[in-house]
């Protein structure tokens, strides 16, 4: 049986939030396990959909050129992932937004991610940042 057809992202947005409690577990942990210093903040990628589908049987893994996202969540208007790390985002820069179904047969967005556009304020000031309920609105 023919998988769906992928979902159709519209946009790709990096936006600085406060890291929630959750959060400030994970970077607790991860500034444990390594000695460089993370900034107290939490980055949300936003991948905007043209539908957000019905919850169905069959997911779709999401990719940044050949790295499988591990986690994604839903949102009112498509999906998103956390990141902690800043290098990542230096990373990934450029990098082409897809979806498998299996792992090896690749449907491309033709969005490519990118830091550097749009939404990505400073880190130096978690406080002043605004929280991720207000972000996934």
């Amino acid at each position: 049986m023919k998988p769906p057809a992928p979902p159709k992202a519209v946009s790709v947005e990096v936006v600085a939030a406060q890291p929630d409690e959750g959060d400030k577990s994970v970077l607790a942990d991860l500034s444990a396990q390594d000695p460089k210093a993370l900034p107290r903040v939490t980055y949300l990628i936003k991948i905007r959909l043209k539908e957000v589908p019905e919850a169905a049987s069959h997911g779709w893994a999401l990719y940044l050129d050949d790295f499988r996202v591990p986690k994604y969540w839903e949102y009112k208007k498509g999906i998103y992932f956390k990141v902690f790390d800043p290098q990542f985002l230096e990373k990934y820069d450029g990098a082409s937004v897809r979806f498998s179904s299996n792992g090896s047969d690749f449907s491309d967005t033709g969005l490519k991610f990118s830091y550097k556009k749009g939404g990505r304020k400073k880190a130096d000031a978690p406080q002043k940042l605004p929280p991720q309920t207000d972000l996934l609105k």
